[in-house]
């Protein structure tokens, strides 16, 4: 269960939505992404990464980037704390200005390259439990997600969802893209799999389906392109002949898959 986004204003200047560990396949399958012949093979169209999260699957991507190109960060303060704290990441830094970090938080917008404007929303999860040991110093630090805001377009990311909150829904219902978490269908939906596993909430997921799942916490939400991202491979919405994914798309919604692209 991997989810890996990037986004352009222009076409030419990229930014990558954390690193997943198949960046590389990622990179190789989108020309986009590619270093360009013209530049000479030193370079990069990447012009930074925006970290929602230090969990694994969010953040080992950033490691195939640690050649000598310079390279940007945007993460919270205490998820830059978690990475710096483990030796690996000291691959980023081996030269001069290798690395360069720019702190999110809600309160300050970041302008990414003159284009888009990228908002933090901070979300109620925890640190991995590889970072168990690192005492978060607030609310919100430890996941977001991002509002992207360009030539009038308006896009919501939220890949990891422990709860919907007034604010969450004011930014859904103003958005013109959604893309949600849909990790599970049901809570119970790893333990059904395989015994002593945790429910989906319990590990900061809201399932898809039940009345206090997303699909009916957002049922009243019309505006949007309503999208399901970060899908587990446990998830019946995954085979489209299931009466799961029917429902998902009666009510309105999209499955997320690999290639997925919004012009």
């Amino acid at each position: 269960m991997q989810l890996q986004a990037s986004f352009s204003g222009d076409g030419e200047n990229w930014f990558l939505i954390n690193a997943c560990p198949d960046l590389r396949y990622q990179i190789e399958a989108n020309p986009e992404l590619q270093p360009s012949a013209a530049l000479g093979k030193r370079n990069t169209p990447l012009h930074g990464i925006l970290l929602t999260s230090a969990d694994l699957d969010q953040v080992l991507g950033v490691l195939l980037l640690r050649e000598f190109q310079p390279l940007t960060i945007y993460a919270t303060s205490l998820v830059r704390k978690v990475l710096e704290a483990n030796t690996f990441f000291r691959m980023l830094d081996r030269v001069p200005q290798q690395l360069t970090w720019v702190e999110i938080s809600p309160d300050h917008p970041l302008l990414l390259d003159h284009e888009i404007t990228c908002r933090a929303i901070p979300l109620s999860g925890s640190l991995p439990f590889y970072a168990r040991d690192v005492n978060p110093a607030q609310d919100g630090q430890a996941s977001l997600g991002l509002l992207l805001e360009a030539s009038g377009l308006r896009i919501a990311y939220t890949p990891s969802l422990p709860k919907i909150t007034e604010e969450l829904l004011a930014i859904y219902s103003t958005s013109d893209v959604i893309l949600v978490d849909g990790t599970f269908w049901s809570d119970a939906e790893l333990s059904s799999t395989h015994a002593g596993t945790p429910s989906a909430r319990s590990i900061g997921h809201i399932p898809m389906s039940g009345d206090d799942g997303i699909i009916a916490l957002l049922s009243q939400i019309k505006k949007p392109k309503k999208v399901f991202v970060h899908i587990n491979n446990t998830n019946p919405v995954l085979d489209p002949r299931s009466a799961e994914y029917n429902q998902v798309i009666q009510a309105g919604w999209e499955i997320g898959h690999d290639g997925w692209q919004l012009n």
